[in-house]
Formats: structure tokens, sequence, C-alpha cells
């Protein structure tokens, strides 16, 4: 299970928050609810990005050039631009040197604790800010093989807000399905949801569930 989570620039949200026990979010609109479950989203789709690219023999420190994310693999975010996942729209700064202007990118960063199968761990990723369509996806430190083994194992899923279901639905394929999660509309393909989940064997770590 996931213990805890820490999230920094990440749209209007900078907490540290306990996921040790059952956790209510109550709070008036644009006041975080929705975002902290878009972190936590995030970070596992980060995280999954990550193992698709090195493996799960992990055990230097970060990359510099990361995994790369498109816009379009964040289904649960339905965004024009990444750009609006940074906290007053600002990837980068100005920063002075010895005289000299330099600009320095802001990353996103979500850290993660975690209780598998009775040993703690700790896994921080952070997002670069590459253009409007794509960032990449880094560790915060090194990590190793036995950690990213344990935090691919927990399952997160975030099913958008819906509304508005349709008397009758044509079938559609995987990747307009997409498309539609990424516009949020849910509502419009609960049924072909459904149908893929009913037909389909889905592997995950392994394991067909």
């Amino acid at each position: 299970m996931l213990t805890k989570i820490a999230i920094k620039n990440f749209k209007r949200l900078e907490a540290e928050l306990d996921l040790s026990s059952v956790v209510v979010f109550v709070g008036p609109n644009n006041s975080g609810k929705t975002s902290a479950l878009q972190a936590i989203s995030l970070w596992e789709l980060g995280l999954r990005k990550w193992y698709e690219l090195k493996g799960i023999k992990i055990s230097k420190a970060k990359k510099r050039t990361g995994a790369v994310i498109n816009r379009k693999d964040i289904y649960n975010i339905p965004l024009p631009s990444l750009k609006q996942l940074w906290r007053d729209l600002q990837v980068r700064k100005l920063t002075r040197k010895d005289g000299k202007q330099e600009t320095k990118n802001i990353t996103i960063e979500i850290s993660v604790n975690g209780y598998t199968e009775g040993k703690e761990w700790y896994l921080g990723l952070e997002f670069d800010f590459a253009n409007p369509e794509s960032c990449y996806v880094r560790p915060l430190d090194s990590i190793n093989e036995e950690t990213v083994t344990f935090a691919m194992k927990e399952q997160v899923i975030l099913l958008p807000p819906m509304s508005g279901l349709s008397a009758e639905e044509y079938k559609l394929e995987p990747g307009t399905i997409n498309v539609f999660i990424g516009q949020g509309k849910t509502a419009d393909i609960l049924r072909n949801l459904c149908w893929y989940v009913y037909n389909n064997k889905i592997e995950r770590n392994g394991k067909k569930l």
C-alpha cells in the first residue's frame, strides 16, 4: 500500500499527505482534492514509463535524459498543454550566477512512501518540462531493484468523474477510447470500458487479472 505522498510544484498543490489509513478528501472547489489524486496517478504513470525504459535492474543514480511522457499518455488528466501541470504555468526560472543570467527548469516532484510485503520503501520522481506535448521523468534519488519491484506491485487507478451517461454507445477501438478518456468524456465510453475489461485478460507485473 502507499503510505505517504509528498507533492511539489504540481498545479496549485504543495502538500505532504498521509495515506496509511482510509483517506477522505473534503473541501471547496479548487482546493486541491482532484489534484492530489491526479498527482498519485501521474507518479504511477511516471514509474511505469521509467520501468519500460530502464527495466527492473536499476542501481545507478538517475539518468539525465529520463523517460519521455507524452501528453496523450496522461489519460486521467485532460490537458491542451503539459505546462498546465506546473504551478502557475511556470516551467523555468531565471537565476544569476557569477554575474551571468541562467535559465533553470522547474521540476514537479512527487515522492511516495509505501509498505509492501512487510517492507517499507520510498521512491521519488521528478518531471521535467520539454514542450507542451512531452516531458521527462526520472528518479529524484538513486533507486534499487527491490524498491522498484515493490513499487510496481502497487496498483493506482483513477476514474475521472462522469455524468450524462448516453442511452446508446457504439463499440470503439482502444485508440478512440483513449482519446475520449483524454477529453474527460468517460461517461461516453463506459460500456466500451466494461466490455474490454470483461473480454480481455489484463496482464500486469507478470500476472493475469
